[in-house]
């Protein structure tokens, strides 16, 4: 009878400690992962939102896992579209637009040019469009789903203090002011570029296209075509500052 009692109590007391040492383990585990998480949103946060990559890969379970992925996947899209405004900067295309040879090639309508600074501008609304609502503070409160998690509050809070804090906003504040300017500015290049097309194209009958020049039918023509370059270069001028800075 002591015998069976003794042996138990054994049972019972391996179980317990199985039990206990899988809590542990669990209790660890949990820690270990938190850690993850937050050392995983640190490093995207940092990133460079022009010059890196943002890949997604997700290193966490669970609640932890949901909002490590909605996370990366914030930023991804937040650097996907600055890169997207970024990008026009250098655009081969827009830069040789009133070379010669385009312009040779395109008269006397410029339909091909007209159709690509369109296109140009219309990208460029959607992508700063785009970055104005991911730097708002009510998209950051509202990207994790609180339905989504089992212990809604304390992840969240977790994820709140990662990236609601006012380091994160004046951060994002500024990509946003950055990338208003930079979009402003290329508006006002691509107006002024369509302004000179339009020019060409109305006075097509007085201009004459060599291989190397445009040749105007009177120096009066010469002088407005000359205007419109000089306001060009000065965008031009401000726009490369520009991207020396960002």
């Amino acid at each position: 009878m002591k015998k069976g009692i003794k042996k138990t109590i054994i049972i019972v007391a391996l179980i317990l400690v199985a039990l206990i040492g899988v809590i542990v383990f669990v209790a660890v585990k949990e820690l270990q992962e938190e850690d993850i998480l937050k050392q995983e949103i640190v490093n995207y946060s940092n990133k460079d939102l022009l010059t890196d990559d943002y890949k997604i890969e997700v290193k966490t379970t669970g609640d932890r896992a949901y909002v490590e992925e909605a996370v990366k996947k914030y930023y991804k899209n937040l650097s996907d579209n600055v890169k997207s405004i970024n990008n026009y900067l250098n655009d081969e295309n827009l830069i040789s637009i009133l070379s010669i040879e385009n312009l040779k090639e395109d008269n006397p309508n410029f339909t091909k040019s007209h159709q690509l600074i369109n296109t140009t501008k219309r990208n460029l609304s959607k992508a700063f469009e785009n970055i104005s609502n991911l730097c708002e503070e009510e998209t950051i409160k509202n990207l994790i789903d609180k339905e989504k998690l089992s212990d809604s509050e304390y992840y969240y809070d977790l994820y709140l203090s990662l990236m609601y804090t006012e380091k994160d906003l004046e951060k994002l504040s500024k990509t946003k002011e950055e990338m208003e300017v930079i979009s402003n500015n290329l508006n006002l290049f691509l107006d002024k570029v369509d302004e000179i097309l339009t020019f060409l194209e109305t006075n097509n009958t007085n201009i004459e296209y060599s291989n190397e020049n445009i040749i105007f039918a009177n120096n009066n023509l010469l002088n407005q075509y000359n205007t419109l370059l000089n306001e060009l270069n000065i965008l031009v001028n401000d726009m490369q500052e520009l991207e020396s800075n960002v």
